[in-house]
């Protein structure tokens, strides 16, 4: 590795680390609770993410984790995590699935990750 790839890697990284930061300053408790529910599962890789059918994910998320939202509410927030790139709608389902972007696990872990720093919940990772 050249000096100039180097400084290239760092120059990268500095970049992720400040797109990360950016990410968990803008998103809220509840669209963090659901990219745990697609990325972080605790299970060994391949299959260390989770696809999810819309009306089990609402289901879940109300009975098991007692998080109050309207279905149309949860949709939405799915859409716009959708709409910035963090989870993928499966097209032409019905009812609508969603599931983690392939490649950008580490990114949205991180982000999780930096969320739970940020607001001095560590201990409930």
């Amino acid at each position: 590795m050249t000096r100039l790839d180097s400084v290239i890697n760092i120059s990268i990284e500095q970049d992720i680390e400040k797109t990360v930061n950016e990410f968990a300053e803008r998103l809220d408790f509840l669209d963090v609770q659901l990219l745990r529910k697609f990325y972080v599962t605790n299970s060994p890789f391949p299959y260390d993410t989770q696809p999810y059918c819309f009306p089990l994910l609402y289901k879940e998320m109300r009975d098991v984790h007692k998080i109050k939202i309207g279905s149309e509410a949860l949709r939405k927030r799915l859409d716009n995590l959708v709409k910035i790139g963090l989870l993928e709608k499966i097209r032409n389902s019905n009812p609508a699935n969603y599931s983690p972007v392939r490649g950008r696990e580490n990114f949205v872990r991180a982000t999780v990750m930096k969320f739970f720093m940020l607001s001095g919940l560590q201990k409930y990772l």
